[in-house]
């Protein structure tokens, strides 16, 4: 396995994941504003960048997983199935 590959697929996958990951945390603050239509008390700020953060890091860790390494395991499996099966390996 190429590692140079693997490290440019967790790269840009991971950067995917971060701009989609950013999208729910804008929306997230945006929607609890205090000036929006139905204020809710706030929560902590602890608990609000906990929620936050964990949205973020779970949007860029899925978009690795299924965008980038699983389609890269699926590349390979097939790569190395032909391999056996043509003799060639």
């Amino acid at each position: 396995m190429d590692k140079a590959q693997l490290r440019q697929t967790i790269i840009s996958t991971g950067a995917v994941g971060a701009v989609f990951g950013i999208l729910p945390v804008l929306g997230t603050l945006a929607w609890r504003s205090e000036y929006s239509r139905n204020p809710s008390p706030s929560p902590s700020f602890l608990s609000l960048a906990f929620d936050l953060g964990l949205a973020f890091v779970a949007s860029i860790a899925f978009c690795i997983l299924f965008f980038g390494l699983l389609p890269m395991m699926v590349q390979h499996g097939f790569a190395w199935v032909a391999r056996r099966w043509t003799g060639r390996a």
